[in-house]
């Protein structure tokens, strides 16, 4: 297999996490022994407990980085993302959290992107992104009130917190230029750090009254999966494919995320639904595809005077 053919497969293998991920949350909050302060406490023990080794080897260069910078990888693809998209499932459908959370997190990444470091937005991007925010938009009003219930709002505004977050996080990993491996161990051990204190402190290790396939497979789909190998695979992707190309696929997140939903879940979206997250598709494709011209992944164009 060629190495571009690794890299689709890359690319692709993180999306379907990411949709899967979603899904199965979704699925488990429903008869969960665990809320979702419980789930991102094992999401973060787990996935510091898999970058130990990695931060003993290679030790991260925290000190070279601001602290701005440094609470933004930990708060954008850590702990406050984390109780953010989770929550949000227990308001609002899994479709809904692929459909806004990922590519939200896309408009955003290139506002701030040209805000901050200088990347070019040029008209085809801007476009993408108009129709990401016109396709989420649309999704938003179409369930307000709807079979949802009259809480699927809350969600919304949690998902897409968690999409300004992961901008941070991407923009912050971009100008510092960290290694793939170096973010998530900053990210994973920094969450473990700030989160596990205060949730020990108030509710004890509650987690652990759970059933034991309960706690692993919540430790599985979080930690290992969420927080970990789905974004070392997507920045494998990267490597192997550029950011454009890399990027575009995930356009696919909010479709494959409605369609695992509705089999596994039951959840079909109307027809409004389906129309926004068609428009939300075909934006974040062309945005993605267009905000970077050059091949170099994930290095920025220069700092803004």
């Amino acid at each position: 297999m060629s190495r571009e053919a690794w890299g689709w497969l890359a690319a692709f293998s993180a999306v379907a996490m990411w949709a899967g991920w979603a899904v199965a949350t979704r699925f488990l909050l429903t008869g969960a022994t665990l809320d979702p302060a419980d789930i991102v406490a094992v999401r973060f023990i787990t996935a510091a407990l898999l970058m130990l080794p990695y931060a003993a080897v290679r030790p991260p260069r925290i000190r070279r980085l601001r602290w701005s910078t440094l609470a933004a990888i930990v708060l954008g693809s850590g702990v406050a993302f984390s109780l953010c998209n989770t929550g949000g499932l227990a308001f609002a459908p899994a479709a809904h959290s692929g459909a806004m959370t990922s590519p939200l997190g896309a408009v955003f990444t290139g506002v701030l992107a040209h805000v901050l470091i200088g990347e070019r937005l040029g008209r085809r991007s801007a476009l993408g992104l108009a129709l990401v925010t016109a396709g989420a938009a649309t999704i938003v009003v179409s369930s307000l009130g709807g079979a949802w219930g009259g809480r699927t709002w809350i969600g919304h505004l949690l998902f897409a917190a968690a999409g300004l977050l992961w901008a941070g996080y991407n923009v912050s990993v971009r100008g510092a230029r960290l290694a793939a491996l170096e973010a998530v161990t900053i990210s994973a051990i920094g969450s473990a750090l700030i989160y596990l204190p205060p949730y020990l402190l108030l509710v004890g290790p509650r987690f652990l009254a759970a059933p034991w396939r309960e706690i692993a497979l919540q430790a599985a789909l979080h930690g290992g999966i969420g927080a970990t190998l789905s974004i070392i695979v997507f920045s494998l992707g990267l490597a192997r494919l550029g950011a454009a190309r890399a990027a575009a696929a995930g356009a696919l997140t909010p479709t494959m995320t409605a369609v695992m939903g509705a089999v596994a879940l039951g959840e079909v979206p109307s027809l409004p639904e389906a129309l926004g997250m068609a428009v939300l598709t075909a934006g974040v494709w062309l945005a993605s595809g267009a905000r970077l011209s050059s091949a170099d992944s994930l290095a920025p164009r220069g700092p803004r005077p």
